[in-house]
């Protein structure tokens, strides 16, 4: 429904036939869209969702075009300059949905990913992300620190995100074009990723737990970037 509503890439809509009536707002929907709906068997849907990982209802959806740390540059979030996400190797493909369903919703510029030990780009993340991985420009390299090194030429702050860093995320300066790194579940941001960012920043820790889920850190650290710059907005209209 929601790839219908963005105006995505929707090719053709697959229905089990026994809920062809409780599919009655997704028919709707791609009827608005010009998109064709085929009911099949629910046996052709796991076969198409890659191993049965569906709720009775299957798009098939093309790739949105490559994009390119250019683009990225050159665009907006909220209003301000370009916030970026860069995973470096998130494997889980929960955390990297849940990651940029946080990235659009703050109206992120995109996100960077390796192509390789990275979570597949495939239908899998469409679903974790609730459909954010199909609307944010997502771009793919062989190498994470060349491509920050990229941003850092351009101008573009580049932060990773770090248990032991040395700057709290809080003192940081957001009002720039910045990058956020964030690393796998394993190993946080490799020591080589992290020598090219400019700072490293921790999130504290008031309890016993030693750091937070990757998803929920990036999330957090996401939505004040976009909070501070709105409130050195608001002090400059003063």
């Amino acid at each position: 429904m929601e790839a219908l509503r963005r105006g995505t890439s929707v090719e053709r809509v697959f229905i089990a036939r026994p809920q062809a009536e409780a599919m009655a707002d997704i028919r709707s929907l791609a009827t608005t869209a010009a998109v064709a709906v085929t009911f099949t068997d629910a046996s052709e849907l796991d076969q198409l969702s890659f191993g049965g990982q569906h709720q009775n209802v299957v798009a098939a959806v093309r790739s949105p075009p490559p994009a390119s740390i250019e683009d990225l540059l050159e665009s907006e979030s909220a209003g301000g300059p370009p916030l970026i996400l860069a995973a470096d190797q998130v494997q889980d493909v929960g955390n990297l949905g849940a990651l940029l369903r946080t990235l659009e919703a703050v109206d992120g510029a995109g996100a960077i990913v390796p192509g390789r030990r990275s979570a597949a780009l495939t239908g899998g993340l469409a679903r974790a992300s609730a459909g954010a991985s199909l609307r944010t420009p997502l771009v793919q390299v062989a190498n994470i620190s060349r491509a920050l090194d990229q941003l850092r030429n351009a101008g573009a702050w580049v932060y990773a995100l770090d248990q032991d860093g040395d700057t709290d995320f809080t003192d940081a300066d957001f009002s720039r074009p910045t990058c956020l790194v964030v690393g796998g579940e394993a190993r946080g941001v490799r020591p080589g990723v992290r020598k090219t960012c400019d700072a490293a920043l921790r999130i504290p820790m008031y309890g016993g737990v030693g750091s937070l889920n990757v998803s929920v850190a990036g999330a957090l650290v996401m939505y004040h970037a976009v909070r501070s710059r709105n409130e050195v907005d608001s002090t400059n209209a003063a």
